[in-house]
């Protein structure tokens, strides 16, 4: 029997895969310690599939004690790690596969030095300590540049990609919102707020994002527009988002701090829409159409960067966007748009054909994420098996 304690910043997404998949195992015993468990517990995804193993609101004196009477083999983190290690192992499920970085050894310290204070450090052979990587540039990145050693890591796949190669019906989770997602197309925009505005290379937010919800209208398609936190936008942006909202009856606002599972919205969205958040590395399971927004005027160009530290934005400035880019934006799995008028025409051509991205997405997943081959879950499994064996 393998006792596994899941320790989630956000219950979601790979996590939440994999979670599901150990909770049907009977030769699995699951904890769940998280954040924010009633917002989960109002999600769609709790009520389409429930999970039978115990979860908690994760409180401080669980990073001291973990669960009282439970004594877990492994502990399975997304990007948070416990004070104190709850387990004889670490497991890190890295919570998404991005174009961000540059999560190099200096970025990383901190983490290394808290993986370190658990379970030994993570930057040379450890018996008790593994990192996922989702594909072979993955490792590539997290052993020579993270500066994980090799011998911790293991190439497993997304978890979450098990799930969103299966479609969902999505007359399931039609009373889910206040859209007709049935009888519509839904372009689903989710941009990372790393960069700012999501249009200010090209334009205001204010007539862009306008302009792009009208076509979408015009098209007889909805526009889900979901957003990180709330409290990492300024108030009138918040503002502006919300007349937006109000004017048009075919969109939907979102929050991360208020709708935290995206897993519905993915399986519901025709298209999506990002300025090379992570969440496209999901949405490529589906085979649906991604639209790539450049997210910058130019990669040379000085721009100011968002980052949010101990519960405040902090913004500076960077000499070129390639610094934090693990691969340029040119290598994706859909479409790319490098000015707004492109964006709109692509929107468009992908209502219109649904495949128009599919082989150029199969591609990007079979050489970045062993092709979303249904088996990621069982790969982890055989990984933790592995770790647990290794040290008992």
């Amino acid at each position: 029997m393998l006792n596994v304690l899941v320790w989630a910043t956000t219950f979601g997404a790979d996590l939440w895969s994999l979670t599901k998949y150990l909770d049907a195992r009977e030769d699995v015993r699951v904890r769940v310690l998280l954040k924010g468990l009633d917002g989960y517990r109002r999600q769609p995804i709790a009520r389409l599939m429930p999970l039978s193993a115990p979860m908690r609101e994760r409180k401080p004196w669980h990073h001291v004690v973990g669960w009282p009477g439970f004594r877990p083999d492994v502990t399975i983190m997304d990007n948070w790690v416990p004070k104190r290690a709850p387990s004889p192992n670490g497991f890190v499920l890295w919570h998404g596969f991005g174009w961000k970085g540059p999560n190099d050894r200096e970025e990383f310290a901190p983490l290394h030095r808290n993986l370190a204070r658990c379970w030994g450090d993570p930057t040379t052979p450890n018996e008790h300590f593994r990192w996922q990587c989702f594909g072979p540039s993955d490792f590539a990145h997290r052993t020579r540049t993270s500066g994980f050693a090799p011998d911790n890591c293991r190439i497993l796949g997304a978890a979450s990609h098990d799930d969103l190669r299966v479609p969902l019906a999505r007359d399931r989770v039609a009373d889910d919102y206040p859209l007709d997602i049935v009888g519509r197309k839904n372009v689903l925009i989710a941009p990372t707020w790393h960069y700012g505005e999501v249009f200010a290379h090209w334009g205001r937010d204010a007539d862009l994002f306008e302009r792009l919800v009208a076509r979408i209208g015009q098209l007889g398609a909805n526009a889900i527009i979901r957003l990180h936190d709330s409290f990492r936008f300024e108030p009138a942006y918040r503002q502006f988002l919300d007349g937006l909202r109000a004017r048009h009856d075919h969109v939907q606002l979102k929050f991360k701090d208020q709708a935290p599972d995206n897993y519905v919205d993915l399986q519901i969205a025709d298209v999506l829409i990002t300025n090379f958040s992570s969440i496209a590395n999901l949405f490529y399971a589906t085979r649906r159409p991604t639209i790539h927004v450049y997210p910058v005027a130019s990669a040379d160009e000085a721009f100011m960067w968002r980052t949010f530290d101990d519960g405040r934005l902090v913004q500076r400035q960077i000499e070129s966007v390639r610094y934090i880019w693990k691969f340029p934006p040119e290598q994706n799995g859909g479409l790319l748009a490098r000015d707004f008028d492109t964006l709109l025409q692509q929107v468009e051509q992908a209502l219109a054909e649904p495949d128009c991205c599919r082989d150029v997405c199969e591609a990007f997943l079979a050489e970045h994420m062993l092709g979303a081959d249904g088996h990621n879950c069982r790969r982890t499994l055989d990984a933790l098996f592995e770790l647990v064996e290794g040290t008992r």
